[in-house]
């Protein structure tokens, strides 16, 4: 054995070397990480454009219209990050990284990679915006509820929901790791009760005047970032917590 290969393997392990690998291990098929989901997407703007152009070549004094369908890439992102933890942690694990690096790896690649998303999106909706909805009045990546503003605020506007509902899929994930089909379809029901709870209490109160109130009058920045990042908290905190027993 040289010297240069035991001087390597005397080279200590460090945090910061395991949540490289893990970067590396989840970006291996970087385009199609990346570019899938635009991929996607834009069949989906190609399908949304030619029947809104219909509906235009008919009815031309029709007002702008949104689809939105751009929701889509939120969930086509989560799905990707569900599959990291179903899929590869068990590879990662296989080669030695820790369950701990391996989660926090990943959300530290979905922070990222969600960003990216983020900013991509608050581009297209300034040529959105100055096309007057792609020549055609299509509203495809606004949200009609949320009005213009500034462009660091559109971007939270976006990042909030991408990076949130990316972290629950992450949870999602480590649950299946650790319980398997029974503890997803537990964590499900569970939730199907809380939401069944909250609507029965607002119905029996006729509180849905306030609810929608609340809503209403929320700043959009606080709607869109504040609460999304607390739940995007109890999402990481929980799935790592969960994620520390998982099976291989």
């Amino acid at each position: 054995m040289s010297a240069t290969t035991v001087a390597a393997a005397e080279q200590p392990v460090t945090t910061g070397s395991r949540l490289a690998a893990v970067l590396r291990l989840n970006t291996v098929d970087l385009r199609g990480r990346v570019g899938g989901p635009w991929v996607i997407l834009a069949a989906i703007f190609a399908v949304n454009f030619a029947i809104w152009w219909a509906i235009r070549v008919n009815v031309d004094d029709a007002g702008a219209g949104t689809t939105g369908a751009v929701s889509a890439l939120f969930f086509i992102v989560g799905s990707t990050y569900l599959i990291a933890m179903t899929q590869v942690m068990p590879f990662a694990l296989s080669l030695g990284l820790t369950r701990r690096h391996f989660y926090g790896g990943v959300s530290l690649l979905l922070a990222v990679e969600t960003l990216f998303h983020a900013l991509v999106l608050t581009a297209l909706l300034g040529i959105e915006r100055a096309t007057d909805g792609w020549g055609i009045r299509m509203d495809f990546f606004s949200m009609s509820f949320i009005p213009e503003q500034n462009v660091l605020l559109q971007v939270l506007t976006y990042w909030g929901p991408l990076l949130t509902i990316g972290l629950v899929f992450l949870a999602v994930g480590a649950v299946f790791r650790r319980w398997g089909q029974f503890g997803v379809w537990t964590v499900m029901i569970g939730l199907v009760l809380v939401l069944g709870a909250i609507t029965f209490v607002l119905t029996w109160q006729n509180a849905w005047p306030a609810f929608g109130s609340f809503f209403v009058e929320t700043p959009i920045p606080v709607l869109m970032f504040g609460y999304p990042m607390i739940l995007a908290a109890v999402a990481v905190v929980g799935g790592y917590l969960v994620v520390r027993r998982a099976r291989v």
